[in-house]
């Protein structure tokens, strides 16, 4: 696997709905003739999420209508940003940054079985009622018909059997990543078509189709925020080359949690969906999501509350499953936004830059800069690169939860920074 830089990240993958991004470009340099863009500085990387609250800095005048006049405090209190200033006198429109999702489903035989049934000998018939293959395919298939067209989509079901007398398969990729386009592209039919023509047998070899889904991440040239979701029924019962036991006899599963770490430090988070099945390795998913940067919030790895989206003791695993994708949904909506690029023959100076949220009612506010140097925890920051916007904190939060709502980057303006902790 090719590692990536470290980069900690709130941004991300849209299952229902885009938050717009306006960026008004000034008159703040125009030093140099080129054109192009000067280092904005930057002030280190950004923290993962769940941080502090938004700080609001000043009276906002959109066009002469003064709204949003909580001020963030410090010397920026009362700070006023116009479109009608000079400092502010050009438009640009960006998106936020796209996201890349490697999809590692379990389609082992017990994946089969109607859910919190198993047989108790080899001879014991199927009850009828939808099987949890069934159940999840209706999930996931719901779910990327909703994803945006922006968004990158890879899938590998595991084991992956095609061949007769195999019970673990693990080079076959049902979805190339790649992007999704519209609701006739060929990306989502041939999605459609390998989930509808699944037939779940063999075993479990959850690791290595893990290590797998984490290589084609690391072979995409797509940009975006790198997001694996696994799903799984049960504990491993095949080693990570596809050696597997007898009698589906577990095998060691804690390896798995060092893999997530890993692919956190590299840039890979890792979403961890617990089917009825895996009662016996809740404690290891709930640690693979929390190493994986992705652990819920108050929960434990030692249980009740999993860090994990574990549907074993759920009543309705088709409601709790789309609970589940859903907040994972809403957990990856972007908070980064691409800066654009200067007018011609300017240079944009990151001291004289605000950021103005608009929700789905109407109401701008300005977002102050978080003043750390390094973890962003109010308001906004610049990326490690210096080439996003950043949202953090209950700012980012607001935004995923306002689908509807815009978030504009004014430049030319002082910049309103919430002030330093004491």
């Amino acid at each position: 696997m090719h590692p990536r830089p470290t980069r900690h990240r709130t941004s991300a993958l849209w299952l229902f709905g885009m938050v717009g991004l306006s960026a008004v470009a000034s008159h703040c340099s125009k030093s140099d003739p080129s054109g192009t863009i000067a280092t904005r500085g930057g002030s280190g990387p950004v923290g993962s999420g769940g941080l502090g609250p938004i700080a609001v800095g000043g009276t906002v005048n959109l066009g002469g209508s003064t709204v949003g006049d909580t001020a963030a405090g410090g010397d920026d209190e009362g700070a006023t940003v116009s479109r009608d200033d000079a400092c502010a006198t050009s438009t640009d429109t960006a998106r936020p940054l796209p996201s890349i999702l490697q999809l590692v489903v379990d389609t082992s035989g017990s994946m089969d079985w109607p859910p919190g049934w198993a047989p108790e000998t080899p001879d014991d018939s199927k009850p009828p009622g939808a099987t949890k293959w069934d159940i999840t395919r209706e999930a996931l298939l719901k779910a990327v018909d909703s994803l945006p067209g922006e968004t990158a989509l890879g899938v590998s079901f595991y084991p992956n059997v095609q061949q007769e007398g195999r019970t673990c398969l693990l080079d076959d990729v049902a979805l190339p990543l790649q992007l999704l386009g519209n609701k006739a592209s060929n990306a989502r039919a041939t999605w459609r078509a390998a989930a509808d023509n699944v037939v779940p047998v063999g075993a479990t070899p959850t690791h290595g189709a893990y290590l797998f889904g984490l290589q084609l991440l690391a072979k995409s040239q797509l940009p975006g925020d790198q997001f694996l979701l696994l799903i799984t029924d049960g504990t491993p019962t095949c080693t990570i080359d596809c050696a597997c036991t007898e009698d589906n006899q577990p095998v060691e599963s804690r390896p798995l949690i060092e893999e997530a770490a890993t692919a956190l430090a590299s840039g890979v988070r890792t979403f961890v969906i617990g089917s009825p099945g895996s009662e016996d390795t809740r404690a290891v998913l709930s640690q693979i999501a929390s190493k994986g940067g992705t652990a819920k919030a108050n929960c434990s790895d030692a249980g009740p509350e999993y860090c994990h989206f574990d549907m074993t003791t759920e009543p309705d695993l088709e409601k709790a499953l789309s609970r589940a994708l859903q907040q994972v949904a809403k957990s990856l909506r972007s908070c980064e936004y691409p800066i654009p690029p200067a007018p011609a023959g300017q240079v944009l100076d990151p001291d004289l830059v605000n950021v103005l949220f608009t929700s789905d009612g109407g109401t701008t506010d300005t977002i102050a800069r978080d003043p750390s140097a390094n973890d962003c925890v109010e308001g906004w920051q610049y990326s490690a690169d210096g080439d996003n916007i950043v949202l953090c904190g209950e700012a980012c939060d607001r935004a995923r939860a306002n689908p509807e709502a815009s978030v504009e980057v004014l430049f030319g303006c002082e910049t309103v920074t919430a002030p330093k902790p004491k």
